[in-house]
């Protein structure tokens, strides 16, 4: 039997592979986006701690302990940077979105996934800046051009953003655009109710009329789609 043959003093010696080594523009641009994430979040910090009007420029800067320069450097203008805040979470949403499991053997079990994924999004403080933002941006007279017309495409795209998670959840019931449209827009308004709710005093468990509220849409998707000649979760 013939065995491997070990290595001798005229093999040649495996050479080590060497880690690859980060370039300085790569570095710069890695440093880059981490000095972006972080002012990001400390403009959403800022105005959560002290509201969206008490929140300044060289406020952020130094939450997010960078100078106004850097802060210039990276978005250019306040206004640029309360856009971004809005547009960094709107790819957040795009991504968890895609990455959602909606599963269930019964629309009501969809739908109560549906709301978990809503949830994150919604429920989360960091909305109330999104909407202050949004409104500010949208209503103000110094608002630019360009930024009105950013603002008013992410409503439109906004529901159309959610209706993969619609399409999973409802089947063929999702090619209705107005049962689409009131599932999503009464999911999003129990949301966005209870974390204004929370904002100002505390709040009880939910859990109880958050089933209510699932099988209240279930329900009403369901006859109205029968209505139509579509029929959900045939036994």
């Amino acid at each position: 039997m013939v065995g491997s043959p070990s290595p001798g003093r005229g093999s040649p010696r495996p050479r080590a592979t060497a880690p690859p080594v980060e370039g300085p523009a790569r570095r710069r641009r890695r440093d880059g986006e981490t000095t972006r994430q972080r002012i990001l979040q400390a403009a959403i910090d800022c105005i959560l701690d002290h509201g969206y009007y008490q929140t300044s420029s060289n406020e952020i800067a130094r939450r997010a302990g960078v100078t106004w320069g850097a802060l210039q450097h990276q978005f250019g203008t306040r206004e640029a940077l309360l856009l971004e805040v809005v547009n960094d979470r709107w790819v957040k949403l795009q991504d968890a979105v895609a990455n959602a499991g909606i599963r269930g053997g019964t629309l009501e079990e969809r739908l109560a996934e549906v709301l978990t994924v809503l949830s994150r999004h919604y429920g989360r403080p960091e909305h109330l800046v999104a909407i202050q933002i949004l409104l500010d941006l949208a209503q103000s007279p110094t608002t630019s051009a360009a930024t009105r017309e950013a603002v008013a495409e992410h409503g439109r795209q906004l529901t159309r953003a959610w209706r993969p998670l619609f399409d999973r959840a409802l089947g063929e019931a999702a090619a209705e655009e107005d049962l689409v449209r009131y599932a999503f827009t009464t999911l999003r308004g129990y949301l966005v109710g209870n974390l204004i709710a929370r904002s100002i005093a505390e709040t009880r468990d939910d859990r109880v009329p958050q089933q209510l509220l699932v099988r209240g849409v279930a329900a009403a998707v369901r006859s109205e789609a029968a209505a139509r000649g579509i029929v959900l979760d045939p036994s």
